[in-house]
């Protein structure tokens, strides 16, 4: 069983990592389409981890 020190250290670890990869996917985002400076491999990363952050962050809020 987890404490819920432990929970909450999961909780606010999974919002900041929300909030940096969001971040990230915006400024790969911009720079692909505002730019016109094209990094198409670190839009496809960012998108991936934003993605996998957030399945991570339902997922530890049903078992919660």
């Amino acid at each position: 069983m987890k404490t819920q020190s432990t929970i909450s250290k999961q909780n606010s670890f999974n919002f900041i990592f929300i909030i940096l990869t969001s971040a990230g996917f915006g400024y790969a985002f911009v720079n692909q389409f505002l730019l016109n400076k094209p990094n198409l491999g670190f839009l496809v990363q960012m998108a991936f981890l934003c993605i996998a952050s957030f399945a991570s962050w339902q997922r530890n809020k049903k078992r919660n």
